[in-house]
């Protein structure tokens, strides 16, 4: 196959290799197969996820994300900001606002500097259930405070909600330590990656699950692994997440023994 080009992008850490759908089309590829690849850490570019940006027919771009693991996740609070970052770069978008068609959703991101972005989340929602406190915030967490963020078995609990039948499509794990009630910590194990230094869909559940349990207030810093994230909750009941975008490199990938067209 032909040298394919592609931009290496992280936020707070949570890191993505983009490609641009709006320069060629990406429908001719195998796209599971080639996230798999993409996203190897040995044998590939490295990243959490692979990133489409695309045309879109009810937004200004069309948002697609795969997972390392090659599974196709809904929304990405991280990774919309970086293919916000992406587009105001590399195509001179004319205004600080980007509406982005995602499976979620339509969701909006404001640029307030370069490489600082607010978007527009949406409204959460809470499930019941007598064993979990499950938020979804276009995408489906287990919320869980701890006094020790350090020892936690974050990653036996993560694989173990992976298999457990109450979610047949997997779920995301945060788990949350609370400094004071404007202050979280976090560490996320996310559905088809893994513990990821970041993640935004994650640090606006916790802060949901948060002030549902009057452990934090509508407004608070979320530090993760890989960096500051702040969420706010609004009294309409949408959130946002405000946070960094960075482009890291690009390059053009090509495979050495492997086809990736479908």
């Amino acid at each position: 196959m032909s040298a394919l080009p592609f931009a290496k992008l992280q936020g707070a850490g949570n890191d993505f290799v983009l490609l641009d759908g709006l320069r060629q089309p990406l429908n001719a590829f195998d796209l599971p197969a080639l996230a798999r690849r993409l996203c190897g850490r040995r044998f590939g570019v490295g990243a959490d996820g692979l990133l489409l940006v695309e045309p879109s027919h009810q937004a200004d771009v069309r948002m697609r994300l795969f997972n390392a693991d090659g599974s196709e996740a809904s929304m990405c609070g991280n990774g919309i900001r970086c293919l916000a970052h992406y587009v105001w770069t590399r195509h001179a978008f004319p205004t600080n606002t980007l509406s982005v068609e995602t499976p979620a959703g339509v969701r909006q991101v404001a640029r307030i500097r370069d490489g600082l972005y607010t978007v527009a989340m949406g409204t959460p929602t809470v499930l019941s259930d007598p064993e979990w406190t499950l938020v979804n915030t276009g995408a489906l967490h287990v919320v869980v405070f701890t006094d020790s963020l350090e020892t936690f078995p974050l990653a036996e609990r993560g694989h173990a909600l992976q298999h457990h039948p109450r979610f047949p499509d997997g779920v995301n794990l945060s788990v949350a330590q609370v400094v004071h009630s404007d202050l979280v910590r976090a560490r996320v194990w996310e559905r088809g990656v893994g513990e990821t230094l970041a993640c935004g869909t994650g640090a606006c559940a916790i802060v949901v699950a948060g002030t549902l349990s009057q452990r934090l207030a509508r407004r608070a810093t979320v530090e993760m692994l890989g960096g500051l994230l702040e969420v706010e909750w609004r009294a309409d009941d949408t959130l946002w997440l405000t946070g960094d975008a960075v482009l890291v490199f690009e390059g053009a990938w090509r495979a050495n023994g492997g086809d990736y067209s479908s």
